[in-house]
């Protein structure tokens, strides 16, 4: 047994290094100098480690990565484009958002009702349209939209608001003109959906239409949210659901011209009452890109992509960032075609940071792995070897009396062994601990172990080779104990 009552050549072995001046004082220079050494590697991959993750999840969490939003010239184009694309783009694990689109620089996007809002993954289209609130910060906005125990019966009362996506810091006077600037491109929008229906129709539709934009008051979007650098040409966002009433009145042949009026109501308190039904996409566009028959140019049709950027294994044991290549290459394609992305250089952003991120992790596992590897296994050899020259007569001694040659290599197999373990855990340990970082990533403690497990496995025969005339066919510990 190692730790029988007899066993204590450990003891000996250490008492005999402390008392002997000259051997302590190199063999501590050499355990100061191994410790610090594979402590300094071990400290700087840790940081630069904790550095690369940082940004790789930056990368990975900017929401503004997962959209496109390529122009089409024309309805035709745009019809064009989704006959011919929505194959390919399913195939790159893209999907075109119908339900939201940029005409001038105002974002139109549909709000969906309360019982949409909540995380169903059997919604259907709709977690595109969420990630939307949440880049153009409107998620409580679009929460509040829908006035609460207003849709028990058939009429349903929402906000008439709009949302000012990047006017935090413009004065009153920019902010006021760009209210009249939105509400004159509703009209035209309206006028546009209004080319084909009489004129009495036309009349109460305009009517009704005066009562929405009359209506509409600015809103600020979420608290403390800046707009996204990505898209910050974007002016205003406003619910599609306008729309969607005025096409629905439009529609509506079952009602009444003179019972059009009470269809849509203005409250003092900037809310408007409708039919419910009215609020929702019109059955036409059901399946389609909303309103791709009227000529709002320019129009911007988001793409949604959320595997674009994912994170991957690398044989080195690391996770780095794998970029959707196919996807790329048909956006640069689109735009080579004269389909012009509303921010075109974020596509050259996504591959720099893309490529820069993953050279670091690359660079930073690569130099760990040797440095440590070959420090692990180098300075643990000098210990062995330093061991055998400088104690082979103390060690010769004992084994006059006692045959523990096995014990003798496992103890100094164990003490660098034991030394790199205590770096390896003692260096994350205690830069979390101080730092006061919650945990450490998996994904960095196993480099640590494999790095361990090799240098132990790797030093275990150069342990043995140092100690080869102790374990050889032939031992003459007379000799060794003469130190010859």
């Amino acid at each position: 047994m190692l730790f029988s009552r007899d066993f204590s050549i450990l003891q000996v072995v250490c008492l005999k290094m402390l008392f002997r001046k000259s051997t302590r004082k190199r063999f501590v220079c050499l355990v100061v100098t191994f410790m610090f050494l594979m402590g300094f590697n071990t400290y700087s991959y840790v940081m630069t480690f904790i550095k690369t993750e940082s940004l790789k999840k930056e990368v990975l969490d900017e929401k503004a990565f997962k959209f496109f939003f390529i122009r089409q010239r024309t309805p035709d184009d745009f019809e064009k484009f989704l006959a011919g694309s929505r194959q390919q783009l399913r195939e790159l694990g893209a999907e075109i958002v119908g339900k939201a689109f940029i005409y001038q620089n105002n974002l139109y996007i549909h709000v969906l009702a309360p019982s949409e809002l909540g995380p169903d993954p059997g919604a259907g289209g709709n977690d595109a349209i969420l990630l939307l609130y949440g880049i153009f910060n409107m998620t409580q906005a679009a929460r509040e939209f829908y006035v609460e125990g207003s849709g028990a019966g058939d009429q349903t009362r929402v906000k008439g608001m709009y949302i000012d996506y990047n006017g935090v810091s413009l004065s009153k006077e920019i902010i006021q003109s760009r209210q009249t600037a939105l509400k004159s491109d509703l009209a035209d929008i309206a006028d546009m959906m209004l080319t084909d229906v009489g004129d009495k129709r036309r009349d109460v539709i305009n009517t009704l239409k005066q009562r929405i934009t009359d209506n509409m008051k600015r809103a600020q979007g979420n608290e403390k949210s800046e707009p996204n650098l990505y898209l910050s040409r974007v002016e205003s966002v406003v619910p599609m659901n306008y729309l969607h009433i005025l096409e629905h009145l439009k529609q509506d042949n079952t009602t009444d011209v003179i019972d059009l009026l009470d269809s849509v109501k203005s409250y003092p308190d900037s809310t408007i009452e409708t039919d419910s039904r009215y609020l929702n996409v019109p059955e036409s566009y059901l399946g389609k890109a909303l309103y791709a028959d009227i000529d709002m140019y320019p129009r911007y049709v988001p793409l949604y992509i959320p595997g674009l950027l994912m994170p991957q294994w690398n044989w080195l044991l690391y996770q780095n960032i794998h970029i959707n290549d196919d996807f790329m290459n048909y956006i640069n394609g689109m735009h080579f075609k004269g389909h012009y992305l509303f921010s075109y250089e974020k596509s050259h952003i996504i591959r720099d940071r893309v490529r820069n991120i993953n050279d670091d992790i690359w660079s930073n596992h690569l130099h760990f792995y040797l440095t440590d590897l070959s420090m692990g296994i180098a300075f643990p050899f000098m210990i062995s070897l330093f061991a055998f020259i400088h104690l082979k007569t103390e060690i010769a001694f004992l084994l006059m009396y006692k045959n523990r040659v096995r014990e003798i290599l496992l103890i100094f197999w164990m003490l660098p062994v034991s030394l790199m373990l205590l770096i390896k855990c003692g260096v994350p340990a205690g830069f979390y601990l101080f730092m006061g970082t919650k945990g450490a990533p998996a994904d960095m403690i196993l480099p640590l172990f494999v790095t361990f497990l090799a240098a132990a496995a790797g030093f275990y025969p150069i342990n043995r080779w140092c100690f080869s005339q102790f374990t050889g066919d032939t031992l003459n510990l007379y000799a060794l104990h003469k130190g010859r």
